[in-house]
């Protein structure tokens, strides 16, 4: 029997490089005494602990800490040490038949030192107009043989991670103190965050209607050839199968679009759910195709609208 090759993903969506050196993107501004963490600084910051596919679920919590101090004007803004706050996004265990093990982990913030949470993200630019949320892939090849169990994706402790401010923060010091400068928040900080879910129309296990979720509440028996959206505050939200390890935990930025594709996976005896995050390009031209979910499938019809993706 010959080897095969299989592939071991993990998915880190707050991620954008690998071991980055800091060149902190500030400056001071231009009213007296202030000091600017612009939009896009990069930080880099270090896994705490093992994190596994075999264990994680979505929304479990994964530690960080952050790599050096971030400096700006000779002010540090945040000390080597910090603790950066994340979680897992999606896990999928591995299984037979060469299925290996997925594992995705988002950052989501630290903290400065004047006590105030600083909010990060994977990408260094502005999201501008589109603000589609995708997965970047980091991919790791191991040896394996077909029917063996595939191993599980890991991110070992000590793993370091650059991600990037994701707003912009004012600061003005007192003393030796820091102090933060209030912003006034913009209308776009409140717009909804928007998901479509869609099941392609196909042959395999079409009489199944599995449940789809939205943190505690059923949203809709997902029937086939079929889609719907509904629209979210920004936060924490887990789209979920009725098994909430089959699932993805975001934390929803005002205005970003989700796309998720429901499948059937085969078991031995039955099928069912899987939920998969698409990318955009590939989702709209899908929903093109199919039919907004029927209303008898509908469980929260106060939350489920009909939208067509732009």
């Amino acid at each position: 029997m010959y080897p095969h090759i299989k592939r071991t993903l993990v998915a880190i969506l707050m991620v954008a490089a690998l071991s980055v050196p800091i060149y902190a993107n500030a400056s001071v501004n231009r009213t007296q005494d202030e000091i600017v963490v612009t939009e896009g600084t990069p930080i880099n910051v270090v896994t705490a602990k093992q994190v596994t596919s075999k264990e994680a679920k979505p929304n479990d919590p994964v530690d960080f800490t952050v790599a050096e101090d971030l400096v700006i004007n000779g002010q540090v803004i945040v000390r080597k040490g910090t603790p950066a706050v994340g979680s897992v996004i999606n896990a999928e265990k591995g299984g037979y038949m060469g299925k290996s093990g997925k594992l995705g982990v988002q950052v989501e913030s630290t903290t400065t030192t004047d006590g105030g949470q600083l909010k990060l993200r994977a990408a260094k630019g502005r999201e501008g107009d589109d603000k589609t949320v995708s997965t970047m892939v980091l991919t790791m090849i191991s040896p394996a043989f077909l029917f063996r169990k595939g191993s599980e994706a890991k991110i070992e402790p000590g793993t370091v991670v650059t991600v990037y401010v994701a707003e912009e923060k004012r600061f003005r010091v007192e003393g030796t103190t820091l102090v933060p400068v209030v912003m006034e928040t913009t209308a776009a900080s409140s717009e909804d965050a928007t998901v479509f879910i869609y099941r392609p129309n196909k042959l395999g296990g079409r009489a199944l209607e599995p449940s789809v979720f939205v943190d505690e509440t059923e949203l809709a028996r997902m029937d086939n050839g079929r889609y719907f959206a509904v629209k979210l505050k920004p936060g924490k939200h887990i789209i979920r199968m009725t098994d909430d390890k089959k699932g993805y935990a975001f934390d929803m930025g005002p205005g970003q679009t989700y796309f998720f594709r429901i499948g059937i996976e085969m078991g031995m005896w039955k099928g069912h759910g899987k939920i998969t995050l698409d990318d955009r390009e590939r989702a709209v031209e899908e929903i093109k195709k199919l039919k907004f979910i029927g209303e008898d499938k509908i469980k929260a019809p106060t939350v489920v609208i009909e939208l067509a993706p732009k």
